[in-house]
């Protein structure tokens, strides 16, 4: 066997001095600097994670929740970005009064609107929720026609959100065109509801002075004494002496006041 040459891949030489020193560190370290590696590399897709995490929620805040004005006082379901919403669409709706004496600005709408929300099933009362979100933040599908178009519609000129609506109203798409509609129902409602609105209308209610009726002189108010009544035979109003009501006659004294102070 002496006769053959050995191999180096089979039968390798051992290796000694510093070489063999330099193996054997390596050899120890190897798996440590493996898994130290790994770990740095977790350690940096978390940090990056929670960089994009910080961003995200620091746009969300800015374009959700932040720099609304505060809410009218009184308000019960809606909160100051759904009744900031409220307020800019009934502006630009609404302008002008077309020829009613109050403007869409000062009809009171978030107060309207809070009222019928809280009267809704809570189904119903999210879906309207979920219009005015929807609407609020269609400019970045919609924009406006001025720098800043992006905005939320709230934020928007008076003249960029005329020209969002316009859009949305005449949309080649009747899904968009059906959301425009459903929005102008809601507020249409309590904008022709104000007061002075259905005044102007000529469908607000008359003032008119209740009289006495045979059934007042007989019976007592429900829960009351026969004692309780305050009627005698000569306060009984005659029907017969009762003319047709004044189509121009006066009005309930709950609408006749200004337009600003009602609600």
């Amino acid at each position: 066997m002496s006769g053959f040459a050995k191999n180096p891949r089979t039968n390798p030489e051992p290796i000694s001095g510093p070489v063999a020193g330099y193996r054997a560190e390596f050899s120890a370290f190897g798996p440590c600097a493996g898994e130290c590696a790994t770990q740095g590399l977790g350690y940096s897709c978390a940090v990056i994670t929670a960089f994009l995490l910080i961003v995200l929620l620091t746009v969300g805040y800015r374009r959700f929740i932040s720099s609304y004005p505060p809410a009218p006082p009184g308000l019960a379901v809606l909160h100051r970005g759904e009744a900031a919403f409220v307020e800019s669409a009934a502006d630009v709706l609404f302008s002008g009064g077309g020829g009613l004496s109050v403007e869409g600005v000062d009809a009171h709408l978030p107060h309207y609107v809070d009222r019928h929300l809280a009267a809704l099933p809570s189904a119903k009362r999210l879906q309207i929720r979920v219009l005015f979100l929807i609407f609020e933040h269609l400019t970045l599908f919609f924009p406006g026609d001025e720098p800043g178009r992006r905005r939320r519609f709230s934020k928007l000129s008076a003249a960029s959100r005329v020209s969002v609506l316009a859009r949305l109203a005449n949309h080649s798409n009747a899904s968009v065109r059906l959301l425009f509609m459903a929005l102008r129902a809601v507020l249409v409602l309590g904008y022709l509801g104000h007061p002075a609105n259905l005044r102007d209308l000529g469908v607000a209610p008359f003032e008119i002075e209740p009289g006495v009726s045979d059934a007042e002189l007989l019976f007592p108010r429900i829960g009351g004494l026969v004692s309780s009544i305050g009627f005698e035979l000569g306060d009984r109003t005659d029907p017969a002496e009762l003319g047709p009501l004044d189509a121009h006659g006066p009005r309930h004294r709950a609408y006749v006041r200004s337009s600003r102070d009602s609600r």
